[in-house]
């Protein structure tokens, strides 16, 4: 149970915790970075003998969401809902995922429900469900809702798990508490009577001015006035400037009621002569309420602008404070686990720090962080390049392109005028220029289980975890084929191949072996600060000096030179679902296929 409160600008977001304790069938947890809020449980669907580790599906779950939610240049309920469901694409069938979210922008809260749970609201005196899908729900629609909040709104998330343990009428009490952690202490006590590890709950509680309607000025030419002024107010604010708001606004008051003042005796001069005394006061009045009008419209967007920066920092700078503390804690326990979060912290500050103004508090909170997060990972920034992530989209017949498009081919590959991969059944060549598509090699009981499939110079090469290396050299209109290997090595975890003037196979274990001519050339990696994980794909050429793997385990990309010496890492929670990629070094980039986009990467 851990209470937590986040400022943004004059509201507020006070939050508490409740998990169960996990069991070898069900985990749960509640995560908070920011204005999103989530409530997260795992369920196996029956007993297993080597059981999923389910603490590790839902951190994965969370660094996935982190990397897919934070990347969005536009938050609403589409691209939430898309990012949530990239997020759990990895939660195997034999896996039940009720999965909660609530995202506060502004005023406006949005709900997100996957598989079973409830949001509950308490509003006033009156309290109701927001959302929610009981276990004899089965469908597996996404649910989304919105709305605004108001002051002292109080919203609880639970999974179904907990809704099905802790009936209503105690929730119902539990609300007539103030704070979130009164009522999560309240609740407690009743959630953990049962022994189910799938029970969570996050309760929230807003604090901060309800939805109002925009006032809208009643002539034109003084809206124009207001709106100029404004503009012109919200353009030169910044975070410097707060600590003096008084002043400027009595400044800025002082030229707009000037203004105002001005365009009231031009537009009225031809008839004051005739005023009485009533009418006089009566249009004196009316001027003054403009003037007023035009203030709260000043000081309504600045708010808004304030709120949003407010909101936009938050993203960025609480979920990297959160690894960094995360990878401080573990920095003697497991150095690994505490460079992987010190690695994501150093990235989302490194992302996030153009998008404020420079000396403004945030950027300087930012570079301080940024700071401390690099003296942790021991100086190394010079090796190691935490990249900002942009979506693009690329040709249908481009190697990427083509790989997302394709849902049966294996070991992608390309040369300057094709690409190629390999099925069970055939080997294909795909026409940059035209998008043509050609059956190069049939199988004729050459390959069983093919990993991939390179060109060089006119022979192919295909990668079997099976048989081997087998060597295809053009003969007449098809392909004659041989063995590379005399003596072929155990290749049944080998993963990926590239070829300059030798051949270099990738193994699942984070292996790098280099043949020439069939045999095995001394080759080691040197300087690497931490070993290869879960490695896919390799990549080199005869063009280049350098290797590059995709080492997704480490959710970076590794390069180093043709004799093992480590010269750089990139590293992107992007990354870590990667599939496969393409360096193009002369023009100082590198495309990432990651969760079914294609994200592009600077070298």
């Amino acid at each position: 149970m851990t209470p937590s409160t986040h400022s943004l600008a004059k509201s507020s977001l006070a939050y508490a915790k409740l998990t169960a304790t996990p069991t070898d069938t069900a985990w749960s947890q509640v995560y908070n970075a920011g204005n999103l809020f989530a409530c997260l449980s795992l369920t196996l669907k029956e007993p297993q003998e080597n059981p999923t580790t389910l603490q590790n599906l839902g951190k994965e779950l969370f660094n996935n969401l982190e990397a897919e939610f934070f990347t969005l240049e536009e938050k609403n309920r589409q691209t939430i809902t898309d990012a949530i469901t990239k997020s759990a694409k990895h939660v195997p069938d034999t896996v039940i995922i009720n999965f909660c979210l609530a995202y506060v922008k502004d005023t406006i809260l949005y709900l997100f429900l996957q598989g079973q749970g409830r949001v509950i609201m308490k509003r006033g005196d009156k309290t109701g469900v927001l959302l929610e899908k009981k276990d004899h729900d089965i469908s597996t629609e996404l649910l989304t809702a919105s709305g605004y909040l108001h002051n002292n709104d109080t919203i609880i998330i639970a999974s179904q798990e907990f809704t099905a343990t802790v009936p209503d009428t105690y929730i119902q009490e539990a609300l007539e508490l103030e704070l979130p952690n009164d009522i999560a202490e309240s609740l407690s006590i009743h959630m953990h009577k049962h022994a189910d590890g799938a029970q969570a709950a996050i309760i929230i509680a807003y604090h901060g001015a309800s939805p109002a309607p925009h006032p809208e000025p009643k002539e034109a030419t003084l809206a124009d006035i207001a709106a100029e002024e404004t503009e012109a107010y919200t353009d030169t604010f910044d975070e410097e400037q707060k600590e003096s708001l008084p002043n400027q606004l009595g400044e800025r008051a002082h030229d707009l009621f000037s203004k105002i003042t001005n365009l009231f005796y031009r537009q009225t001069r031809h008839i004051r002569p005739h005023l009485n005394h009533r009418k006089k006061l009566f249009l004196s009045v009316t001027l003054i309420i403009l003037f007023l009008l035009v203030i709260s419209i000043v000081f309504t967007k600045q708010k808004q602008q304030a709120t949003q920066d407010a909101a936009l920092f938050a993203s960025i700078y609480d979920p990297a404070l959160k690894k960094y503390d995360e990878g401080k804690a573990l920095l003697t326990l497991n150095a690994d686990t505490s460079r992987e979060d010190l690695l994501e912290a150093e990235r989302l500050l490194k992302e996030g720090q153009n998008k404020f103004s420079e000396g403004s508090k945030e950027a300087q909170q930012i570079a301080e962080l940024l700071a401390k997060v690099q003296a942790s990972l021991g100086g190394n920034d010079q090796l190691t390049n935490t990249i900002e992530t942009t979506k693009i989209t690329v040709d249908k017949s481009s190697l990427l392109g083509l790989e997302k498009a394709t849902s049966d081919g294996a070991g992608f590959s390309q040369n300057d005028e094709n690409v190629y991969y390999v099925t069970r059944t055939t080997a294909f060549a795909v026409s940059k220029s035209t998008g043509e598509q050609s059956e190069l090699i049939e199988n004729d009981d050459n390959w069983e289980q093919a990993v991939a499939i390179v060109p060089y110079q006119s022979n192919f090469y295909i990668l079997d975890q099976k048989d081997g290396v087998i060597k295809f050299v053009p003969s007449g209109d098809s392909y004659s084929s041989s063995d590379y290997f005399t003596s072929a090595p155990n290749l049944s975890k080998a993963v990926s191949m590239a070829i300059d003037s030798s051949i270099w196979i990738l193994f699942s274990d984070g292996t790098i072996k280099k043949y020439t001519r069939g045999e095995e050339d001394a080759f080691t990696i040197k300087e690497l600060n931490k070993p290869l994980a879960q490695p896919t794909k390799i990549y080199t050429d005869p063009d280049i000096t350098t290797v590059y793997i995709l080492d997704n385990g480490n959710s970076r990309i590794v390069q180093l030179t043709n004799d093992g010496k480590f010269q750089k890492e990139y590293v992107s929670g992007v990354i870590k679902q990667a599939k496969n990629f393409e360096v193009l070094e002369s023009e100082g980039k590198i495309r990432v296929l990651s969760g079914g986009d294609i994200w592009e990467l600077s070298l």
